[in-house]
């Protein structure tokens, strides 16, 4: 019999001087049997009024622009993924281990880390 696994990792990544929360969220669930790996989430919000900030350049240039490339980028990490209006949602190669899934938690942050540390005022209109 095959080992079951579960993994809920949600992770807030602040940006205060770009006014920004990136929220990631990857979940493996030990009971799932559909065959299908971890499911991942990725959201931005506005850190004034906590309210989700469209993917779009009405509401942010950098964010649209950023998150165009983004679910391209993730398949390197072995995840396909929707871009939708406001969110990021994809799933994980079924047969990826629990360190397969923490490493490529540890790599969505880091290429967000990259892009919105950088940004000295807030990067909303």
């Amino acid at each position: 019999m095959a080992k079951q696994h579960s993994l809920q990792l949600n992770a807030g990544l602040r940006y205060e001087t770009a006014g920004l929360l990136f929220r990631v969220g990857l979940d493996l669930a030990e009971e799932r049997g559909d065959g299908q790996g971890a499911t991942v989430s990725i959201f931005a919000e506005d850190l004034a009024t906590g309210s989700r900030v469209p993917f779009n350049n009405a509401a942010c240039p950098p964010l649209a622009d950023f998150m165009a490339g983004y679910p391209r980028w993730m398949v390197r990490l072995g995840i396909r993924a929707t871009k939708g209006e406001d969110e990021i949602t994809g799933t994980v190669r079924a047969n990826a281990t629990v360190e397969d899934l923490l490493s490529a938690a540890a790599q969505l942050g880091d290429m967000i880390d990259q892009k919105f540390s950088l940004y000295k005022e807030r990067v909303l209109v």
